[in-house]
């Protein structure tokens, strides 16, 4: 697994970003993967995306003040699995 996308789970974790809790996905993906090259980058969203469909995030679309954007939060009844990948 790569280094950015344990360091977005154990931020969403930390933050309690579990259910109905969100965040805004630009926002945090893009706070995570800010240093990595092209290649690291795209390695990132394939992982990203392959535990999006696995189910470990659940991806929503939410209206907020400025439009509405794609919101994410951890999916509670993957939490256990969640944690052994960890």
């Amino acid at each position: 697994m790569n280094n950015a996308l344990k360091d977005l789970l154990f931020f969403m974790l930390n933050k309690n970003y579990i259910g109905g809790k969100h965040t805004p996905e630009e926002k945090a993906v893009k706070s995570k993967t800010r240093w990595l090259n092209k290649k690291e980058i795209k390695k990132f969203e394939e992982e990203y995306k392959q535990m999006i469909n696995a189910g470990f995030f659940m991806k929503t679309k939410k209206r907020t003040g400025k439009g509405t954007d794609w919101h994410i939060s951890l999916n509670p009844r993957k939490l256990k699995d969640l944690r052994e990948v960890l």
